[in-house]
């Protein structure tokens, strides 16, 4: 058993190393581990500096699930340009030029770094930064307990933790075109409502409003409406909560009011876009999550952004790359161009494309307002996608970045990609790391 000495040193070890940053590393069984994270091998193994420990613990990759740093606030830096690696990567950075078969691309995070051509899928342009309207959970302030639950929700390492039924809800303000993000865990069947939207009625009449429902056989959106009987299903996913991964989901949920149009996320992928079947939408500017799970449930909800949605930027999720042999432009109002792009040259604060089109003997040169996707053609950029590294880890910017190996240091993190080599990374744009299990490509040789 610890002394008090022995926790004192701990902790006076920890605030020596008070630049690095706080981490929840998720473990197998719903097993939780605070601390700072100093270094993680090629086989997965991570150094937690814990104040509850003389030494570094040493856990284990296969016990790891994930590594989530709470320093690192993914809404903090929204890059306007991204490129997208053969691999599959995405690199939230702005590019410099294009030249002699290298891209020069720069970011806070990542520093300069030069890209082989053959290694680039896309560069994605004019992309819009989301506007955070709430952001927590931190504390209960501006939020409304029920009265029959008021003590079910606490709060507990930055998450909403139900000890039983009831209800919380607040005033966010929702704008008109919205995103819900939020993280939702649990030990057994989960039994949960986030309710958004709902317009203001009397108590006695029937609410206009939408939620997603979580139960153990699945989950959905519906609308409840004063002119329906029922509550209306808009989405139905039927998976058990046994096969939900790790009893833990990342859900996003994307509304325009103004088209009645729903677009659901989960853990990253889309699952679909949808259509509110019932007249008129939801007019409130309110969230709400409800449990009516019993308190050994252990539901938590963390992580939630409310986001203002600018729909300009999903153009780029949309966008085909087409026969892949050859470049491809896509300009700002959807037009496309086969060819090939020759440079990118800067010219003030405004980069250049310059492109040989197909049918065109001048080579186009257009200001990168005018640009929205380049798809770099050729064998590589068109080859199948795979995990070429042993871990992903998450960028500032809603990057993602495969790599085999990471080395912590106080304010760096120094990385082995399979692709781009050594690359250095400012320990503050990492928002999370997670174990991969799957075999690496072999490293594409520039031309």
């Amino acid at each position: 058993m610890m002394n008090f000495d022995s926790i004192r040193l701990a902790a006076l070890a920890l605030s020596m190393a008070s630049s690095l940053t706080a981490a929840e590393v998720s473990l197998r069984g719903d097993g939780r581990l605070t601390g700072e994270v100093t270094a993680m091998d090629g086989e997965g193994t991570i150094e937690l500096v814990s104040p509850f420990s003389e030494k570094p613990l040493l856990i284990k990759g296969e016990e790891a699930i994930r590594v989530d740093f709470g320093n690192a606030d993914d809404t903090a830096f929204v890059s306007d340009q991204r490129v997208e690696l053969i691999n599959g990567d995405v690199l939230p950075v702005k590019v410099i030029s294009l030249a002699d078969g290298l891209l020069n691309v720069a970011s806070t995070d990542l520093g300069e770094i030069s890209i082989p051509r053959a290694m680039i899928s896309s560069i994605q342009l004019g992309l819009y930064p989301e506007r955070v309207v709430y952001t927590g959970a931190k504390n209960f302030k501006g939020w409304k307990r029920d009265k029959g639950g008021s003590e079910s929700w606490t709060i507990e390492d930055g998450e909403f933790l139900a000890r039983g039924q009831g209800s919380l809800s607040r005033d966010v303000g929702l704008p008109e075109k919205f995103i819900l993000r939020f993280t939702v865990a649990w030990n057994n069947y989960p039994n949960f409502q986030f309710q958004f939207g709902e317009s203001k009625r009397k108590e006695s009449a029937k609410p206009d409003r939408y939620f997603l429902q979580l139960i153990g056989a699945g989950l959905g959106i519906y609308r409840t409406s004063p002119d329906k009987s029922g509550d209306v299903p808009i989405v139905l996913m039927n998976r058990s909560s046994g096969s939900m991964r790790n009893s833990r989901m990342e859900i996003e949920i994307r509304v325009d009011r103004s088209r009645s149009q729903i677009q659901l996320y989960v853990d990253g992928e889309m699952e679909g876009r949808y259509t509110d079947p019932v007249q008129g939408v939801p007019s409130g500017t309110g969230i709400s999550l409800v449990s009516r799970a019993p308190r050994e449930s252990g539901l938590r909800v963390g992580g939630i952004q409310v986001l203002e949605w600018d729909d300009r930027s999903d153009r780029h999720r949309t966008e085909e790359r087409g026969d892949g042999k050859s470049d491809s432009l896509i300009g700002r109002y959807g037009e496309r161009l086969g060819g090939k792009l020759t440079g990118i040259r800067r010219d003030g604060e405004t980069s250049v494309y310059l492109f040989k089109s197909d049918f065109q003997k001048e080579v186009l040169e257009l200001a990168d307002q005018e640009v929205s996707t380049v798809f770099i053609g050729g064998e590589a950029a068109t080859a199948e996608k795979r995990s070429t590294g042993g871990f992903t880890l998450g960028l500032r910017g809603r990057g993602e970045m495969q790599v085999s190996s990471c080395i912590f240091g106080s304010d760096q993190v120094t990385t082995e990609h399979p692709l781009l080599g050594s690359v250095e990374i400012d320990r503050s744009g990492i928002t999370s790391l997670q174990r991969r299990k799957s075999r690496r490509a072999k490293p594409v040789k520039s031309r």
